[in-house]
């Protein structure tokens, strides 16, 4: 009996996967083999997965720079690669758990019968298949994973294990706000012109919430969030992600600059002005809560006209090169309060409003304002009170 070749693919970067080298050890027929046999065996059955799904799961979550290139050039002779690749796979997962068996007892002259075994499953994926997974949900850590941070010294995206899983419904009021983005987000996902976005108001009235909640909302969208110290990455970003058939948001959170700080001119030019075009596929969005993203110093503060002339000048030359500006107000009382009930609300917390009311400002004076965070931060005390049998807070 002879198992199919397991010779190096091409178009699935998976030559040093764990599934592969188990299989290359129990195809050498050696004293290895049948250790590789019964861990691989051990892996599928933890993992209550068949062998199908397993490789198919490799499959997916490998670089697949071939599949990533023939999204872009449409070129045949990349497609017969990647069909292929396939039908190698195809054979080895035709593999049933006791035609290993046999294969090893032949070429370790002993009966191994009586060894457990896996599910086969059936690997019914075609090249089309992982092609149009690929252009819908990325591949490798883009298939796995839709939040990166940024390691700026090893130049490498990080994934963000278990992102915030906040939706657009669990913020409440700010439709007009929100509906921007969300129009704006929506046309960049389908490839039409867009804008990169300056989110600017009052702490707590849930910009960065907003803009986190868009990545929950859009199964083609991946966000990379940078800190205002990494401005100066966004060039190596931008070569890095052009080439990649998914849509990303490099999301820059609580943005100011000194008045010396090189990532000022870094992002007017990342934005507009760079002799570098920006990718299609990447937009950034960014939140503040200053009317001067450039803090003021004495010199900026001084009586001079030219030097307040000329600050002026440096904050309105960044906003201006946000295409869409969206400002977040705090709430008036009305609105805090019917925030705080909506969210109350979602969890079927059932309250008497005037005691809810009462408690509600009473919380919001000790924090000294009202937002949709403090709201937020009301309902979660008061839930946890509740459902130990607490008097309300």
């Amino acid at each position: 009996m002879k198992l199919p070749s397991a010779e190096d693919f091409f178009a699935f970067n998976i030559n040093k996967s764990e599934f592969l080298a188990a299989y290359r050890r129990i195809a050498a027929g050696g004293k290895n083999s049948l250790n590789a046999y019964t861990r691989l065996c051990s892996d599928l059955l933890l993992k209550g997965k068949s062998l199908s799904d397993f490789v198919h799961d490799t499959l997916i979550y490998s670089e697949q720079p071939l599949t990533e290139k023939y999204l872009k050039t449409k070129n045949p002779l990349i497609l017969a690669t990647i069909n292929y690749d396939i039908k190698r796979i195809r054979e080895i997962c035709a593999l049933s758990a006791s035609d290993i068996k046999k294969y090893m007892s032949e070429a370790l002259g002993r009966d191994l019968s009586e060894l457990p075994e896996y599910e086969k499953g059936d690997f019914k994926y075609t090249a089309e298949y992982f092609i149009d997974r690929c252009k819908k949900s990325g591949c490798g850590i883009f298939a796995q994973y839709k939040a990166f941070s940024y390691n700026e010294s090893k130049k490498v995206l990080v994934p963000v294990e278990t992102p915030d899983p906040i939706k657009l419904s669990d913020l409440k009021r700010y439709e007009v706000q929100r509906k921007q983005l969300v129009d704006n987000t929506l046309c960049f996902v389908h490839g039409k012109p867009a804008c990169s976005a300056l989110l600017y108001g009052d702490r707590g009235t849930g910009k960065s919430s907003t803009v986190k909640a868009l990545l929950n909302e859009f199964p083609s969208l991946r966000m990379i969030k940078l800190d205002k110290t990494q401005v100066s990455a966004i060039f190596d970003l931008y070569e890095k992600l052009s080439s990649i058939p998914l849509f990303f948001i490099i999301f820059i959170d609580d943005l100011s600059f000194s008045e010396d700080d090189d990532g000022f001119f870094v992002l007017k030019q990342a934005l507009e002005g760079s002799l570098f075009a920006k990718p299609d596929n990447v937009l950034i969005y960014a939140t503040t809560n200053r009317r001067h993203i450039i803090k003021e110093t004495a010199a900026n503060r001084a009586e001079n006209y030219i030097q307040k002339s000329d600050a002026v000048d440096d904050n309105m030359s960044l906003s201006e090169r946000f295409g869409l500006f969206v400002t977040f107000s705090a709430p008036n009382k009305e609105q805090f309060i019917d925030i705080a009930k909506k969210i109350a609300g979602d969890r079927g917390l059932k309250t008497d409003n005037e005691t809810f009311e009462a408690g509600l400002e009473r919380f919001a004076l000790k924090r000294g304002g009202r937002s949709p965070r403090i709201a937020k931060q009301y309902v979660d005390i008061l839930e946890g009170r509740i459902s130990m049998g607490m008097e309300m807070y």
